[in-house]
């Protein structure tokens, strides 16, 4: 199925054409923005300055916000950002799935949407007359996040397949860990966790995957370490959260130096952000070649440009 004027919702949509030629344009608008500090001029269509993205965000949001806007702009498109709901009329009562048809109605030529679990709200993104990207759903995916990882982990790694990807952290209300497992598992990936057995997956999708109860042997398995911020947003009032003081959690889950010891050292240390250090990653961490955590963010831009020029049909001159 091919994801031009389609939504992209999930990252089970993608075929192997679909990754590949996405990475292939990625690839091809990082290096030309890294020689000349553009890439509008690679893309063919018409009218490329009207093109309107919006972005409806009732849930906040830097790195997947910005990278969007910013990847938009450096196409020549225009965007538009709803993402504070208290000056939106959902704070007059609006649902937010009525505010997504109403945007829709403005006749944008893309729509990038985030909000928590609303099955409601899943069902109207369907039936949008524009194409619509998943910026983050709750719990349950961020299709783009996996994909700027799977770059990432292509671009220092050299390959997805026969990868070790280690995921370390609040599994249960990762939507990234869920869309990760998808993807790379797809694209020939071992994936393996080491999570609180409170914080652990519950999905059917994770039955079977590796899990490690202790981090130092975890980390010497894998090839490459993605770490998860604990979303205590997410935990109800009626959980029992990670079970444990936040002084042990980071005790046991924490990757420190002592981690990187049994590292190797041609593996890569991935995480989606926001990273709270000291919790998730310790400063040495993040200090260390092998954090490619900004390279990431960085990938992020290329990796969505990409995905938007396909998805909206334009083609691209290699120079």
């Amino acid at each position: 199925m091919s994801i031009i004027g389609e939504s992209f919702l999930s990252s089970e949509q993608l075929t192997e054409k679909d990754i590949a030629q996405i990475f292939s344009r990625a690839e091809l608008f990082k290096k030309e923005f890294q020689s000349r500090k553009r890439i509008d001029h690679l893309v063919r269509g018409d009218g490329l300055q009207q093109k309107v993205v919006a972005l409806v965000f009732s849930e906040p949001s830097t790195r997947t916000r910005m990278s969007f806007q910013v990847a938009a702009s450096r196409l020549g498109f225009r965007t538009l950002s709803l993402d504070n709901p208290q000056v939106s009329s959902l704070s007059k009562g609006e649902t937010l799935e009525d505010t997504f048809r109403n945007v829709a109605a403005m006749m944008p030529d893309l729509m990038v949407v985030r909000y928590n679990t609303n099955p409601d709200a899943d069902a109207v993104i369907r039936e949008l007359p524009c194409p619509v990207i998943n910026g983050g759903t709750g719990a349950a995916e961020h299709p783009t996040q996996a994909l700027l990882d799977a770059f990432t982990i292509c671009e220092f790694r050299g390959q997805v397949k026969g990868e070790r990807v280690l995921i370390v952290g609040d599994v249960k209300h990762s939507r990234v860990a869920n869309s990760n497992l998808m993807l790379l598992q797809r694209m020939g990936a071992e994936i393996a966790y080491c999570s609180p057995a409170e914080l652990g997956p519950q999905s059917d999708s994770w039955k079977g995957v590796r899990s490690f109860d202790q981090l130092n042997e975890a980390v010497e398995w894998a090839t490459v370490v993605m770490g998860l911020r604990v979303q205590k947003e997410r935990h109800r009032s009626e959980d029992t959260g990670v079970g444990q003081s936040l002084a042990e959690y980071r005790e046991r889950y924490r990757v420190g130096g002592d981690q990187l010891k049994n590292f190797r050292n041609d593996g890569i240390l991935l995480h989606p952000g926001p990273v709270i250090r000291g919790v998730e990653f310790s400063a040495f961490v993040l200090n260390d070649p092998r954090c490619k955590v900004l390279d990431q963010v960085t990938n992020g831009v290329f990796v969505r440009a990409a995905l938007m020029s396909i998805m909206l049909g334009l083609e691209v001159q290699k120079q």
